[in-house]
């Protein structure tokens, strides 16, 4: 048996969803790939910039965002441009229909400014599905939990990001992994929790701020006048790991530093992550139980190959 038929199985008998680079979802194929078309296209600086701006950067991979649909069907055209690497809408609300006939293949980041009041909006989104890969970008905030939820229900692989979560959105942000890792019917990936899982299961750490698109060396985000907007991130995040552990922080002792470098502790340093470190431990935990299922499952194909 392959891999992937392998992990199915495990996957199966525990009750758990994965998704990573060497893996397929045991339910739904199509949650793989709708991840991969937002992350295939930043191995190199792409730059996120507003609709209007979009004729200024012919040359360029573009993240073109607006926060209405039929923006983003007026400034790019007829046709799919070359170098849209995919589209960002900022607000929820508006008129689907300009997107949902138009751009076949063509990722689409639809992004929550606060998971509470743009829940019930993701119902009005769905008819993007039909032609579009499409991810839910939700904020670290309260209201998460249920936002996942409906979401990863809907067909929408999700992403969390957005600013230090406190304590309520850690214990949210717990809620949404106990989801994603012992819900049978959930078979959409949701970032950070699935990579940092892969990494874990295959003892290769991955880098959060690649994982979550926030390192500025890949991305560039412009305001309307082409300027870089602030508070993105740090400049470098290789100084930024760094100064972390040269200030003494409590990243030095950190067992998951190497996967986190630093993503929690922006933009303020001296934000406890108590919270934060429960959720990698209970991640690592399920990296364990998996690799044990396997384990197991292979010796009892083992075993009944031995009396075939």
């Amino acid at each position: 048996m392959d891999q992937p038929a392998l992990i199915d199985a495990a996957w199966t008998h525990l009750g758990f969803v994965l998704v990573s680079d060497s893996m397929v979802p045991p339910r739904n194929p199509l949650g793989r790939q709708h991840h991969t078309r937002f992350c295939a296209g930043l191995v190199m600086m792409v730059y996120n910039i507003p609709a209007s701006l979009f004729r200024a950067f012919p040359d360029r991979p573009l993240i073109v965002r607006a926060g209405v649909a039929a923006e983003l069907r007026a400034a790019l055209g007829a046709e799919v441009p070359d170098g849209v690497v995919f589209l960002q809408l900022t607000a929820l609300t508006g008129d689907m229909a300009p997107l949902a006939d138009w751009g076949d293949g063509l990722a689409v980041d639809l992004v929550m400014t606060d998971p509470a009041i743009d829940l019930s909006f993701l119902y009005g989104c769905t008819p993007l599905l039909a032609r579009h890969p499409v991810r839910v970008t939700i904020p670290w905030l309260p209201g998460l939990a249920r936002a996942v939820k409906l979401a990863v229900s809907l067909g929408f692989p999700v992403r969390l990001v957005g600013p230090q979560p406190g304590p309520a959105a850690v214990e949210e942000a717990r809620q949404a992994l106990d989801l994603f890792l012992h819900n049978p019917t959930v078979a959409q990936p949701v970032e950070p929790f699935h990579g940092v899982l892969g990494g874990f299961l295959h003892e290769t750490p991955v880098d959060l701020w690649h994982l979550l698109e926030r390192d500025p060396a890949q991305t560039c985000v412009l305001d309307t006048r082409g300027e870089v907007l602030p508070d993105q991130g740090p400049a470098s995040v290789t100084a930024f790991r760094e100064s972390l552990l040269a200030a003494g922080t409590e990243c030095c002792a950190c067992p998951w530093f190497a996967s986190c470098g630093g993503y929690f502790k922006w933009p303020r340093t001296d934000v406890a992550c108590d919270g934060v470190k429960q959720l990698f431990a209970d991640l690592a935990s399920a990296a364990v139980e998996l690799r044990q299922a396997l384990s197991a499952y292979a010796a009892q194909r083992d075993g009944s190959g031995d009396g075939v």
